[in-house]
């Protein structure tokens, strides 16, 4: 697709990022996918990334609190170049992810923004919490930007995990209208809706059915023999979590709904309407055969564990090894195994994320 677009509009940021849907593709950055599809390659992100994200965002958002933002410090260069360190391990891995690396970020901007900011404040002002308000208010709002992408994908993680695998997964047909009926009975059924929202973090909303997008219609073209014109709707989006509302569910709405494949147990983008049970993605252990090759071999889709079964075996295994070596008692450890089948239990229900009960596990 071919667009003009003013010098704004090549920029992107975390809370602030242009996205076009036309037909049944959409188009952020230079990169066109189906709609949904994002979606879903977000739902694929490892529990292992998502921690990962957290530990630099949280170690981001503390280093800057104290080098850069606090009153009670009398900051120098190096203490600004020690928070901007912190600030590029976070943005250089969270541009990993999906829909983020598609955005036209200015990286290197970002990547030397706060000494190029200290050595313009430190000659105005003596601290930018004080003296510079206006520069404190611009650093924190843009910070915050960043720091509120890892509570968006947590937030949809939680929400979408749960939509996909107690709404979408039961269906026995696959269509607009059997998705607009799963995910009325998602959004009414209070008892999930609730602990859904336990694991939100404070301050979110939960799942909002309104947006604050800006949104125009502008004439798209084909960019290959046919030239034809299209009408698109571009919006504006100001945080991650709406777009991906908005992409999954803008997917349901034309039949895109992601699936489950249960042979590796990764998400896909069902776009036929016909019960698809595998991937098209090379096969664990496979070097030619996909999951769709591999699972017409199979009889059930039963001998897959799901990723909350899999963190609980490994955690009863280590558990074992204890009681079988007597560092844990008989009562101990039938405690500890009791304990950790409530929270599989609230994992496979959606109650808690997958990454949550990971984190739980691994501090057993």
């Amino acid at each position: 697709m071919f667009e003009i677009k003013s010098l704004a509009e090549k920029r992107d940021y975390p809370d602030l990022f242009t996205v076009r849907f036309a037909r049944e593709k959409l188009y952020i950055g230079d990169t066109s996918y189906p709609i949904g599809q994002l979606s879903v390659d977000m739902l694929n992100v490892s529990k292992e990334s998502m921690l990962k994200l957290k530990r630099l965002s949280e170690s981001f958002a503390k280093t800057i609190d104290q080098k850069f933002f606090s009153p009670k410090e009398q900051h120098t260069r190096e203490m600004v170049l020690e928070a901007q360190e912190a600030w590029n391990q976070f943005m250089t891995f969270a541009k990993e992810f999906p829909v983020i690396k598609d955005l036209r970020i200015p990286m290197k901007e970002f990547q030397d923004m706060l000494p190029s900011a200290y050595d313009e404040i430190h000659g105005k002002c003596s601290d930018v919490t004080q003296e510079c308000a206006m520069y404190y208010e611009m650093f924190a709002e843009m910070i915050f930007g960043w720091i509120r992408m890892v509570n968006d994908i947590a937030t949809f993680l939680s929400y979408a995990s749960a939509f996909v695998n107690l709404f979408l997964e039961r269906l026995k047909y696959h269509n607009p209208e059997a998705y607009a009926s799963a995910y009325y009975d998602f959004m009414t059924n209070r008892q999930v809706q609730l602990a859904i929202e336990k694991t939100i973090p404070h301050g979110l909303p939960l799942i909002a059915q309104n947006h604050e997008v800006g949104l125009e219609f502008v004439t798209l073209t084909e960019q290959d023999e046919s030239q034809s014109f299209c009408i698109a709707e571009r919006f504006v989006f100001t945080n991650l979590f709406s777009f991906l509302q908005v992409d999954l569910s803008r997917g349901l709405m034309i039949g895109h709904a992601p699936k489950k494949c249960q042979n590796c147990g990764k998400y896909f983008l069902l776009e036929n309407g016909y019960h698809v049970s595998y991937c098209t993605n090379l096969a664990p252990g496979e070097t030619t055969r996909t999951c769709r090759q591999v699972g017409a071999h199979k009889k059930s889709a039963a001998q897959t564990k799901t990723p909350a079964q899999a963190e609980y075996q490994k955690l009863y295994n280590r558990l074992k090894t204890r009681k079988n070596r007597k560092k844990i008692s008989v009562e101990e450890w039938n405690q500890a195994v009791a304990w950790a089948q409530e929270m599989k239990a609230k994992a496979e229900r959606g109650e808690i994320s997958e990454w949550e009960l990971k984190e739980m596990f691994e501090r057993v």
